[in-house]
């Protein structure tokens, strides 16, 4: 007997139908919650991983230094603590970028959700529009499982994005020279690959929504192909 895994991997149709009874938004909601944060999880290795590849420096304030109007004037005739401090500081790059990334994760779980209840109003008005019946809730738990290939494709793409910062020169130390350094990553054959990963993802996405479709929705099989398509192509363009 062929594994969860394989079965959904293989014959996502065969897998959605040993669950048709049990298609729930309440089972949905908690399915895209553990994805979503498994997705930030990837996402942010991945991205800790490429930002280590920065290795140049740059000249920042010191937070503890007060600032000259207050160390030249004083305050209230005494000088405040601090003014002994350098003015500014040098930091690694890779520092300072990897804390704005981890102070934007959270949001991105939050931002993950909102997408997934929307993937799953646009699957759910899909089904509508194509004579499908079923509830809102099953729609729900449809697009959760959508999910599972973004998080494997995310992955793919971490590996590739890491790979190809070994490859390139990102020692600038000013915005100018790191934007320029970071937009080779984006053409040539890593660009390229880039866009295959996500296509290949966004077909495999494709593919489970459109049989959870025919599953939980009663839809044809050209109408859940063709809803599944249009809702996994839109991210595509649209980036």
């Amino acid at each position: 007997m062929p594994s969860t895994v394989t079965t959904f991997v293989a014959r996502p149709g065969a897998f959605f139908e040993r669950r048709a009874d049990r298609l729930s938004g309440f089972r949905g909601a908690g399915l895209a919650a553990a994805l979503a944060l498994l997705l930030t999880t990837v996402l942010g290795v991945a991205l800790r991983l490429f930002s280590q590849q920065f290795t140049g420096t740059t000249t920042v304030d010191n937070p503890a230094y007060p600032g000259d109007v207050f160390c030249e004037d004083g305050v209230g005739g005494m000088t405040p603590s601090g003014c002994d401090e350098p003015a500014t500081m040098t930091v690694e790059i890779s520092s300072l970028l990897w804390q704005e990334i981890a102070d934007r994760l959270p949001w991105l779980f939050v931002g993950l959700l909102f997408v997934w209840f929307g993937l799953a109003v646009a699957l759910h008005v899909g089904a509508w529009l194509g004579s499908g019946t079923g509830r809102f809730g099953e729609s729900m738990e449809v697009a959760a499982w959508g999910l599972v290939p973004t998080v494997v494709v995310t992955g793919v793409a971490g590996v590739a994005l890491v790979y190809f910062a070994t490859q390139a020169d990102l020692a600038g130390a000013t915005p100018e020279t790191l934007l320029s350094e970071v937009r080779t990553l984006q053409s040539g054959v890593s660009g390229l690959t880039f866009l295959l990963i996500q296509i290949a993802g966004a077909a495999w996405q494709a593919y489970v929504w459109a049989a959870g479709l025919r599953v939980a929705h009663e839809l044809s099989r050209r109408a859940a192909v063709v809803v599944a398509v249009v809702v996994a192509t839109v991210p595509v363009v649209l980036s």
